[in-house]
């Protein structure tokens, strides 16, 4: 069956075709884009930086240093932030089970080799 497309449908399928290529693309970009920041935070987790020091400026009320009860919150909040980071480093940082059993097992055929006349 031979069908007769005129052309302003013509154009809208040809539209249809440009467009769908240009989503198709910006997706690949935004998710190499994704995949980029995700190694960079992960690769920034991973590293051991010891800078965890944080100024928080207390004004004074009547001459006495009292700190806003907000602010405290926040010190906890960020207190919290770091201790998920830092279980977090460790958990990326840590072995598989998998491959710590597999090198003991190396580990103890080598022995055992050395041991064999």
């Amino acid at each position: 069956m031979i069908r007769i497309l005129r052309t302003d449908a013509l154009h809208r399928l040809l539209r249809a075709a440009a467009t769908a290529r240009h989503d198709a693309r910006t997706a690949r970009r935004d998710l190499a884009e994704l995949r980029t920041r995700h190694r960079a935070l992960i690769s920034h987790l991973a590293r051991r930086d010891p800078r965890l020091v944080g100024v928080v400026p207390v004004p004074a009320a009547n001459g006495a240093g009292i700190a806003d009860p907000l602010t405290l919150v926040l010190l906890a909040l960020w207190h919290q932030a770091v201790l998920e980071r830092e279980a977090f480093r460790s958990w990326v940082t840590e072995e598989p089970p998998l491959v710590v059993e597999e090198r003991q097992a190396r580990a103890a055929d080598a022995v055992e080799q050395k041991d064999r006349p």
